[in-house]
């Protein structure tokens, strides 16, 4: 085999690869966004409380965040809702201010 035909066989190799490149990066998947909810339920005689809670939410606001119920309730009454310094909206329970 000669020198020029060694040069196109490496030549198409390395077409071959940096064709098949952008297609395997193409298929590599991202994570999905990772949600910290915590679901529970407790009852008693006089009190029976359950639902879930966004810890990761409530952390990061400061302050006590409504309920999904909640927060759909104020939504639907024209309420606006409260914003986290990096822009995320959210509701607080019952006629809580903003924190």
């Amino acid at each position: 085999m000669g020198q020029f035909t060694k040069s196109w066989v490496a030549g198409l190799g390395m077409l071959a690869v940096l064709a098949a490149v952008p297609t395997a990066i193409a298929t590599i998947d991202t994570p999905a966004i990772s949600r910290a909810d915590v679901c529970a339920g407790a009852g008693g005689r006089h009190v029976d409380v359950g639902g879930c809670t966004d810890i990761a939410r409530d952390a990061a606001v400061g302050v006590a965040v409504a309920d999904q119920d909640d927060a759909a309730a104020q939504a639907a009454a024209g309420q606006p809702p409260c914003y986290t310094p990096a822009g995320v909206p959210y509701y607080t329970p019952g006629d809580a201010p903003c924190g």
